[in-house]
């Protein structure tokens, strides 16, 4: 989308009006760049340009100056075409009132264009090996610094090559330059279903924080409003947990009455650089052509193609007006959002380790008491145990080392997962990792020995 949604008034304090302007300008070239290759490369996806609103989430004054501040930071950012509107409260436009329209905007079915995109590498001559998990990038063989080489999981191969990109969300190296810098949060949605035609067809963020983010995905009987929010950070106690879908059906209703039954919920780990911006570059500290490309804050198709454009340069050794404001070597500027960001990583870290202390990190269960398909993280002598009863009773149990750092994880009921909370990594109920960096699963334990 064209809108950062970290604002492009905090953008200004921390960075300067000209180095805000080149973000709004990486965006408006990022989706300019979809908008090229899909009518390029013939890809069937759903690309439309359509009008993203920035609403406010309640009527207070602060809100709506603050609304205001963001619309003069925007001009600024070079978003000409960017204007107030007020829809007086009309359930098409999910009853808001005022609110700032980025005409500039787009949408596109995620999955149809990365189909897209994989057949038009291939057809152009690159090669995919799927079902092929890269383990491990440790540099050139030869200490020239010329080249990487990457292992493959389970011995399928290893790749010799001038430059790697580790474009996996949260890089799988080690590097806690990058680690450090941004922390995890998970992020929920829901579909909800629409009689046809019946919301406009747009983008919608709220001011709130954290915000809520509003699409309308078309379908040939129905159309399905996809709402998202209720971000909060990765590997959280237990019961800390509430009932985010609930939240934001309850939020999403009163605002679209016209929306139907759910059809689908689900949630995802997003990644929030503590000074508002991507890490997309070479990786720091590191002599070979490794560039790494994390840290979107949720918008992963428009930040992946910013990513793309500065790092294919960087490898071809292009001039890029981008590659300085994106450089993950970049030095944060100081700021109330960044040290609160900065701190939060600090915080969940010192609790993932602290959790491995006698009488800490527990959730006070004891295994005969656990329920079916519920989980719970227990002492194992001085050791501490991820286990979890199945649907027949079965008791499974893991190391709760996460074994990308160390960390101990956490037990998710939302989602029935292992979390860790030092930097986002997520295991399944029977402990195979979902989501990086980290790459092992949790290592498997008898059951017996738990208590």
């Amino acid at each position: 989308m064209a809108w950062n949604d970290d604002y492009y008034m905090h953008l200004e304090k921390s960075f300067g009006r000209d180095k805000t302007f080149l973000v709004g300008e990486s965006h408006r070239q990022a989706i300019d760049s979809i908008e090229d290759t899909v009518q390029r490369e013939g890809i069937e996806c759903k690309f439309t340009r359509l009008d993203g609103y920035l609403f406010p989430h309640d009527s207070k004054q602060s809100t709506m100056e603050m609304l205001h501040m963001e619309y003069e930071a925007s001009k600024r950012a070079g978003f000409n075409d960017v204007h107030m509107v007020d829809r007086k409260g009309d359930p098409f436009y999910g009853s808001m009132g005022r609110a700032l329209c980025f005409p500039s905007s787009a949408e596109f079915h995620p999955l149809m264009y990365l189909n897209g995109l994989a057949d038009a590498f291939v057809r152009l001559g690159g090669r995919i090996f799927e079902q092929t998990i890269a383990f491990r990038e440790h540099g050139s063989v030869t200490g020239s610094g010329a080249g990487s080489v990457v292992s493959t999981k389970d011995g399928r191969g290893v790749v010799h090559a001038g430059a790697v990109v580790l474009a996996t969300n949260s890089p799988i190296n080690h590097n806690l330059l990058v680690h450090a810098r941004q922390p995890a949060d998970r992020s929920y949605v829901v579909g909800l279903k629409l009689d046809k035609g019946s919301v406009k067809r747009a983008n919608w963020w709220s001011t709130h924080s954290p915000y809520h983010y509003v699409r309308v995905e078309e379908q040939a009987d129905h159309d399905v409003l996809v709402v998202g929010g209720g971000d909060h950070p990765v590997g959280m106690r237990a019961t800390q947990y509430q009932d985010v879908w609930g939240d934001l059906e309850r939020w999403a209703r009163p605002r679209w009455p016209m929306a139907q039954e759910t059809l689908f919920r689900w949630s995802g780990v997003v990644y929030e650089p503590v000074d508002l911006l991507g890490l997309y570059g070479r990786n720091p500290m590191d002599a070979t052509q490794t560039y790494i490309a994390t840290g979107d804050s949720g918008q992963g198709m428009t930040g992946g193609t910013i990513a793309a454009m500065v790092i294919s340069d960087l490898i071809c050794r292009r001039p890029n007006p981008f590659i300085e404001i994106y450089s993950p070597s970049r030095l944060p500027p100081v700021s109330m959002k960044s040290l609160s960001l900065a701190g939060s990583v600090v915080i969940h870290t010192i609790q993932g380790y602290k959790d491995w202390l006698p009488l800490v990190g527990t959730d006070g269960v004891a295994i005969e008491d656990l329920g079916r398909e519920c989980g719970a993280v227990v002492s194992m002598g001085l050791r501490k145990a991820a286990v979890f009863r199945d649907k027949d009773g079965l008791v499974h149990a893991y190391s709760a080392t996460c074994p990308h750092l160390g960390c101990s994880v956490h037990w998710n009921p939302n989602d029935a997962t292992f979390d860790c909370p030092c930097h986002g990594s997520q295991f399944d109920h029977h402990g195979r990792c979902i989501n990086g960096p980290a790459k092992a699963d949790l290592a498997p334990l008898d059951p017996r020995q738990t208590g």
